[in-house]
């Protein structure tokens, strides 16, 4: 499957044609040593054709050279890809990287450049369905087929171009592949002898049969585009690039099978059905998470890898989880301990985006107020919704620096992953006295400023190819109180299409009455209003929690459509506090929210 929340751009086509199947398409499925002399015959190709390297940039990275360039496809067109070489001379190990459906090359370039500081070389390729024109292919329709051969055969040739470098060990070669690029690298294990290791995460083998049973519209559509003849032609094409075909021939190559016990999209059925299949040496292990994996499995790529290609040792994996980050400012404001720590759902890629830092979005009391826009690589694509995050309560020593603390960081990272344009906005602070009273007096100037931000996004939507029309909001803590108000007016915007809250703060001491989300909900035409997603933290203070019921009743008996997300053993900032899998579960819901009511 393609992504860990819903199938979506990438995974919907891939679902429509494998639900679209009949069951007596696949009843004379052909045995295995015909699927897989079939499928070494689709996969064959010119190996002495010319490569045609084309390189577009490099960069260096310390002392790693980041190459983007592109091949020749023998099926047509170019590949786009990175190189990652460490310095010397080598011989070095190597290893083909390919992304899952949501994602694209930059998904393992991290990754990438922690394995060449142990003396590896990577090649990580863009799949053909996330490729610029004129060289994207689609995995729509009856098109998927070819499109995985096309995977396979540019994977293979891609394994020419590694071999080719003088500093490449070509014995010591190895593949990981995510999701689609998991089932892909299973049939790729059984035509591609100079792999020696594969590691295939959250991957399903047996496409063409065990995706069969899901009912949806798509299936009905198909079934009248295609006569039966038609529809058995096409699962022929598909059995053939089953997963499970590739590795029930690929001894002596070693096979790692990597699986999130949380993944909403590949079943306990279609795991063993992968596993099973598989030829010995083979290793399976399953991890707390979803779709995206963890850092352990991380950690654990980086060890079978090194014991199959032998490498140096790889002393660290991942970004930090807890950092402090340089300040140019508050010498006398001490960097609060959750402002270091990162959100603990980490998306492939999530290190890899577009970021405008220092936008300025308003002027006020005689100083600039700024906002960093964090861009998907899929921008290319087309215009793509946006999520403004609302911080919350902020010392104002430390207001200036909100961008550039690694929690609200972090935050925009991993949601602009899913494909959200995300705006990290420095709002301000409320508090207008050191009083206990007069923290949140200036409630209404951060409500104006949220509104500007708003408006700035929007003007800024042809220049960054963002969505206008598809906005929506997400506040945290006290940003509750400031983040919520353009949502709860009598009549709100069309184009702010629904709102997130998590353990907001809803009312406080000095909170100017109108400015209190409760009295905002007095005026809402609730059927108008757009949709909600409250998380509450059961561990939080119970004044907080107080309020935050209250409003949740008020809210839905005013018709709101109101989603309430319970975290009973959650404390305040759970994203970052609370290190388990029902944390990085509500972080998944509340991007399948955003995806629901912000993808047109």
């Amino acid at each position: 499957m393609t992504r860990s929340l819903r199938p979506t751009r990438w995974l919907i086509p891939l679902m429509a044609v494998l639900c679209a199947l009949p069951a007596s398409a696949v009843d004379g499925r052909p045995d295995l040593p015909t699927l897989r002399a079939e499928l070494r015959r689709i996969t064959e190709y010119d190996a002495k054709a010319p490569l045609d390297v084309k390189i577009v940039r490099s960069q260096r990275r310390g002392d790693i050279t980041v190459t983007e360039l592109t091949y020749a496809s023998p099926k047509g067109g170019r590949v786009p890809a990175y190189l990652v070489t460490p310095p010397g001379a080598g011989p070095f190990a190597g290893v083909t990287f390919q992304h899952w459906g949501q994602g694209t090359k930059n998904e393992f370039l991290d990754e990438a450049l922690t394995l060449a500081r142990s003396g590896v070389v990577s090649l990580l390729v863009d799949a053909p369905h996330v490729r610029p024109e004129p060289w994207r292919t689609s995995l729509q329709g009856t098109a998927l087929p070819d499109t995985l051969v096309k995977m396979m055969v540019e994977l293979r040739r891609g394994v020419d171009l590694l071999a080719s470098r003088p500093e490449v060990d070509g014995q010591r070669l190895g593949y990981v592949g995510h999701s689609v690029g998991a089932m892909v690298g299973g049939a790729l294990a059984g035509v591609e002898p100079r792999l020696r290791a594969f590691i295939l995460m959250n991957g399903v083998g047996d496409y063409s049969q065990s995706v069969l049973a899901v009912e949806t519209e798509t299936k009905k559509q198909l079934e009248t585009q295609l006569s039966k003849e038609a529809f058995a032609a096409h699962a022929r094409k598909l059995a053939v690039v089953d997963g499970v075909v590739g590795v029930s021939d690929a001894a002596p190559r070693a096979l790692f099978f990597q699986y999130g016990r949380s993944d909403p999209w590949v079943t306990p059925a279609q795991v063993a059905a992968f596993i099973d299949a598989a030829t010995q040496p083979k290793l399976a292990k399953f991890y707390e998470g979803g779709h995206e994996l963890s850092d352990a499995a991380r950690r654990d790529r980086a060890q079978w890898l090194r014991t199959h290609l032998g490498f140096a040792e790889v002393h660290a994996v991942g970004p930090p989880m807890i950092s402090a980050p340089p300040l140019p400012g508050p010498t006398n404001t001490p960097l609060p301990e959750w402002a270091k720590a990162r959100p603990v759902l980490t998306i492939p890629g999530m290190e890899e985006l577009q970021v405008r830092r220092g936008l300025t979005y308003t002027r006020s009391g005689g100083r600039d107020y700024k906002l960093d826009l964090y861009l998907p690589v899929n921008t290319f694509m087309g215009p793509v919704p946006v999520v403004v995050l609302a911080h919350g309560m902020m010392h104002p020593g430390l207001v200036p620096f909100v961008r550039d603390l690694p929690a609200f960081a972090g935050q925009a990272r991993w949601l602009s992953s899913q494909g959200f344009a995300v705006a990290l906005v420095e709002l301000g602070s409320p508090a207008t006295g050191a009083e206990r009273e007069k923290w949140f007096t200036g409630t209404p100037e951060l409500q104006k400023r949220m509104d500007a931000a708003l408006a700035f996004v929007r003007k800024q939507a042809a220049t960054e190819k963002l969505d206008a029309d598809h906005i929506g909001v997400m506040a945290m803590s006290a940003g509750g109180l400031w983040g919520l108000a353009p949502a709860l007016r009598k009549e709100p915007p069309a184009w702010l299409r629904c709102a997130v809250a998590w353990y907001p703060l809803l009312g406080a001491e000095g909170v100017p009455t109108a400015s209190l989300p409760l009295e905002g909900l007095k005026a809402v035409n609730g059927p108008k209003s757009p949709p909600l997603f409250v998380v509450r933290a059961g561990r939080d203070a119970p004044g907080l929690n107080n309020v935050l019921d209250d409003f949740v009743k008020q809210a839905r008996g005013k018709g709101i459509p109101l989603t309430l997300e319970e975290l009973p053993e959650g404390h305040h900032a759970f994203e970052l506090v609370d290190d388990v899998e029902s944390s990085r579960e509500v972080m998944r819901k509340t991007a399948l929210f955003f995806m629901e009511h912000l993808q047109p």
